[in-house]
């Protein structure tokens, strides 16, 4: 690695001691430079342009696209701060960033999440995949978790809940409901001493990376024979709050979201009110249809 990605990832860790950013722009910027194959100094607009297109052949999302030009005009902006004689900074963002529309969650069947369950039958893993689909934690937050964060017998009238280090080192309370604290208890009650604090450990009793995590469910839907991934079980949790006409600030809360507006798109996934107009409206149509072939029939 660069010795100057080292000390842009220092400094960004720095900042933000809990997000995963310095990581991702670490590796993006790694992945970059090996690509380029020359020194960073000469890096230009068309190099970017051609980083693209490689990144768009290579099938690469374009929120991952983004991801990695973000990573690249930060890490720029940070040498022009450090150094006297600084790159010109290669990332110009109405000529590069990728617009991108609105996408809209993708969550979980029912049936399918059942399916998932009912194969996964270690406590340990049960309880992180609840946790994700009851609780609506990330899969970075289910890693994060410390036994100091866990709250099982609160106060008469209170639930017990977690409280969590979110994205962005935001904290939170997450309640848990009678599945996920089960599953919790269970976990607990065998869970191998340690010196680390992580609630959920590996097999070599350490705490888990969120690779980790992501590859134990991979294992489960294998078995299975489907795709899922982590975060749409917390997809699933934010579609079950907003069936059962939980308030948008409520659900909001609960699963972290820094804008409300973020969490309106859960109301695409799941609008009953919608749902409602559009079966009544269909039902109109096919009573007036019936209407029209009855009057043809009598002439």
């Amino acid at each position: 690695m660069l010795p100057e990605i080292e000390h842009f990832q220092k400094w960004l860790r720095r900042k933000a001691p809990y997000a995963s950013t310095p990581k991702h722009y670490a590796n993006d910027l790694k992945l970059f430079f090996t690509w380029l194959d020359r020194p960073l100094e000469e890096a230009t607009v068309k190099d970017i342009d051609a980083f693209i297109e490689y990144s768009q052949e290579q099938g690469h999302a374009i929120a991952t696209v983004n991801r990695r030009l973000a990573a690249l005009r930060s890490f720029y902006l940070y040498l022009a701060i450090e150094r006297d004689d600084p790159p010109s900074n290669p990332v110009i963002p109405w000529r590069h960033f990728i617009r991108q529309g609105q996408r809209l969650p993708r969550d979980i069947q029912d049936n399918v999440v059942e399916k998932l369950l009912d194969l996964v039958s270690g406590p340990r893993d049960r309880a992180m995949f609840l946790l994700m689909l009851r609780c609506g934690l990330r899969v970075g937050e289910v890693r994060n978790l410390s036994l100091s964060d866990v709250y099982l017998d609160p106060a008469p009238g209170s639930l017990p809940r977690l409280w969590l280090n979110g994205k962005g080192g935001k904290q939170r309370v997450v309640y848990l409901s009678a599945q996920p604290l089960a599953a919790l208890q269970v976990w607990l009650t065998i869970r191998p001493p340690s010196n680390d604090n992580a609630v959920f450990l590996n097999r070599f009793g350490r705490r888990f990376s969120v690779t980790g995590i992501q590859d134990r469910l991979a294992r489960y839907c294998r078995q299975a024979g489907m795709w899922v991934t982590c975060h749409q079980l917390r997809h699933t949790f934010g579609r079950h709050l907003t069936e059962a006409r939980v308030p948008l600030t409520t659900i909001q809360r609960l699963l972290g979201h820094s804008q409300l507006r973020t969490t309106e798109i859960y109301l695409h996934i799941s609008d009953s009110q919608a749902q409602a107009e559009y079966e009544a409206a269909m039902c109109e149509v096919q009573r007036r249809l019936q209407n029209t072939e009855n009057a043809a029939g009598a002439t």
